[in-house]
């Protein structure tokens, strides 16, 4: 009964005196410098974006746990060295100021390679498996331990996988506490209206990069009262992230370290993708929809996705507002990130899934593209998103530079088709 109380607690809205809800947080996030075949960071860079807004709003929340790379990339290099250099140094950096004005930021932030992603080997979900024994699942036997003891909001940034094992073990060893007080809120795992349609609502990244965990936590959520699975399919990239353009003050976040990450790690065509960000503002139930909006048993009808959309669209701008006086408040720690460093972590030249090419840069910069003859066949100036025009050159390889006085990054890129 007390677990059945606190979980009462967590899904009503949030009073000055509520205790702050607690945060698990699965991430597909990788190290952006770590490339698949054709140039694009492993993993989409929008998790960084996401974890530098989460950050900013981080006294609104006790953040239990950050685990990265929670994800199916084969080949996947350890991003700790990443997150080390750029999140923790950034929030070390800016906390002293933002303690001064705001109360409730923690002094530190506890991160964790996931446990089904290490030395560069994935572990997908086996519905054929009851996941009794998670001696070599550190990350969820912690999530699970920490469950049994506190309500905890879940957010899954990527695949399901992580959830669904946690889930799947609850079940099998009757661990009743720890599955009620578990709410798994879930970014773009279905959707009606964008990548999905009303025929393949799953045909969306977050589910297929691990299918059967999607689909799992899907169908025991809408067969078992104790799972609770909020999904808010596309609103975070539909609401939140087209809400962000235009907005007037953009520009003031690189004026902090962890401005600077939101700014610029993917400001694609104009907006920084926050898209995973949906989870948490959901949570704080002041900037748009609000968990009595949305539906606990991972069903997601098209209407109420564009209404938690359309709710979102209209407080864009006011949690940009807020988490802008927050980075502002930072800014005053001074020394921000140099632009070298924003340039080589975030600037990506890469032939994307639809056989085109790009250069994201999110610094002014020039660019150069040069045939295997070193001969120039392309330049000009790049600053955020440009696609480039390789319809009239051969096949073959060509050595894209992105040069500015601050930094230079060279990739190849081959055209083959």
């Amino acid at each position: 009964m007390k677990h059945f109380i606190l979980l009462l607690f967590t899904l009503l809205p949030l009073s000055a005196n509520a205790e702050k809800p607690n945060l698990w947080v699965l991430t597909d996030m990788s190290d952006p410098n770590d490339r698949r075949a054709g140039g694009h960071p492993q993993n989409d860079p929008d998790d960084i974006v996401s974890l530098a807004s989460l950050l900013l709003q981080a006294n609104r929340f006790h953040i239990e746990r950050i685990v990265y790379a929670s994800n199916q990339r084969e080949g996947l290099k350890d991003p700790t060295a990443f997150v080390n250099e750029v999140f923790v140094a950034a929030y070390q950096h800016d906390l002293p100021y933002l303690k001064q004005k705001y109360s409730g930021y923690p002094d530190s932030i506890s991160y964790a390679l996931s446990s089904i992603n290490q030395n560069g080997s994935s572990t997908p979900f086996d519905r054929d498996k009851d996941y009794r024994d998670l001696s070599e699942l550190s990350t969820v036997q912690d999530l699970v331990s920490y469950a049994s003891e506190h309500p905890v909001y879940v957010l899954i940034w990527g695949p399901a996988t992580e959830a669904a094992m946690a889930v799947q073990h609850c079940l099998t060893t009757g661990n009743d506490a720890a599955l009620r007080n578990m709410t798994f809120v879930a970014h773009w795992t279905k959707s009606l209206i964008a990548q999905g349609t009303p025929e393949k609502p799953f045909h969306v990244a977050n589910c297929r990069d691990d299918e059967a965990a999607c689909h799992y936590l899907h169908e025991i959520a809408l067969e078992h009262p104790d799972v609770k699975y909020i999904e808010l399919g596309s609103s975070g990239q539909t609401g939140i992230v087209n809400g962000s353009a235009n907005y007037p003050e953009m520009d003031e976040f690189a004026n902090s370290r962890l401005g600077q990450i939101f700014r610029y790690a993917k400001f694609y065509h104009g907006k920084p993708d926050q898209s995973d960000g949906a989870t948490f503002w959901l949570i704080t139930e002041a900037f748009g929809p609000t968990l009595s909006d949305v539906a606990h048993d991972g069903s997601l009808e098209m209407e109420n996705e564009k209404r938690i959309r359309d709710l979102f669209l209209e407080k864009t701008y006011d949690l940009l507002d807020d988490s802008l006086a927050k980075s502002n408040t930072a800014a005053q720690a001074g020394n921000p990130f140099p632009n070298s460093f924003i340039a080589q972590n975030f600037t990506y030249i890469y032939q994307y899934l639809n056989g085109r090419y790009y250069i994201y840069s999110p610094l002014p910069a020039n660019y150069e593209v040069r045939a295997p003859s070193r001969k120039l066949v392309l330049s000009g100036k790049v600053d955020g998103n440009l696609q480039l025009d390789f319809s009239q050159l051969p096949l073959g390889p060509y050595q894209v530079t992105v040069k500015s006085t601050d930094f230079t990054k060279v990739a190849e890129l081959t055209k083959t088709k």
